[in-house]
């Protein structure tokens, strides 16, 4: 048995007392799922959504929340906040308090994984009765809340903490990782998988990533595959390395947040 690919949905989130620096990071959060099944965007109070977002923090944002109804507005809702929502009842000292049957809360600073993890979470327990299913396609199987990845990468790199944040931001963007640390734990893998892209850093124990990248290249299947070089070292001469050694990009760590997202939604929509 395996899991179907939903159709993509977009869901609109209204916020109600959240910082405008607040509100840009969660605009650029929601950006990061664009690539998922399930998209969110921002929007207006005055305009149409499905998911509230409220500052618990915020006596007045409270107070907004109740004008709009409240937990009856039929939008099912995220609180936000600095401390455990169980402590909420008892440090808020004003008359407005965060009504206890809104099980959805996310504690601030945001961390991106964290919200869409609940903004995932609210879409299957509240509205996935009102999505609408596509003619003709299954029905995924219950008991599942994860998506099933519609890419798979496979990220090359000795250093443990370069491989986690390389697999958090492609996860984001609805793509499954493998990652590991040698040339030759890498050939295994490719081996036995099949990759949508890979992420290769130059300096590795044992083989480095240019003759890796020469034997991925020289091979008639897994030519096609992209491979984004990855290297501290920005020299004119190691770029020249690279393309000779054929990978399809040259990116110098560390990479901008902005510069990583282009090049991977480049060759996702290449695939």
């Amino acid at each position: 048995m395996g899991y179907c690919m939903n159709s993509k949905k977009t869901f609109a989130v209204g916020m109600i007392g959240i910082p405008e620096p607040e509100r840009h990071v969660l605009r650029n959060i929601f950006k990061l799922s664009q690539y998922r099944s399930r998209t969110y965007i921002p929007a207006s109070l005055d305009g149409p959504s499905e998911i509230l977002m409220v500052d618990a923090d915020d006596p007045g944002a409270l107070a907004e929340f109740r004008k709009l109804g409240g937990e009856n507005s039929g939008r099912p809702t995220v609180s936000i906040g600095r401390i455990s929502k169980s402590l909420i009842p008892t440090i808020m000292v004003t008359k407005e308090k965060l009504p206890d049957n809104l099980p959805y809360y996310v504690r601030r600073p945001f961390v991106a994984t964290r919200v869409l993890s609940m903004l995932d979470q609210v879409v299957i327990n509240e509205l996935s009765a009102r999505e609408e299913r596509a003619v003709g396609a299954e029905v995924a199987l219950s008991g599942a809340p994860d998506e099933s990845p519609i890419f798979k990468a496979l990220v090359v790199d000795d250093s443990k903490a370069v491989r986690k944040q390389i697999e958090l931001e492609l996860k984001l963007l609805g793509v499954k990782v493998d990652s590991v640390e040698s040339g030759e734990q890498a050939f295994e893998l490719l081996e036995l998988n099949v990759y949508d892209m890979i992420f290769l850093d130059v300096v590795l124990p044992g083989m480095d990533g240019y003759h890796i990248c020469k034997a991925i290249k020289k091979d008639k299947i897994k030519k096609k595959i992209p491979v984004i070089m990855l290297t501290s070292k920005s020299s004119p001469f190691d770029r020249v390395r690279g393309a000779l050694a054929g990978c399809n990009t040259y990116l110098t760590k560390p990479v901008k947040q902005s510069v990583f997202q282009k090049t991977v939604k480049k060759y996702l929509g290449n695939v």
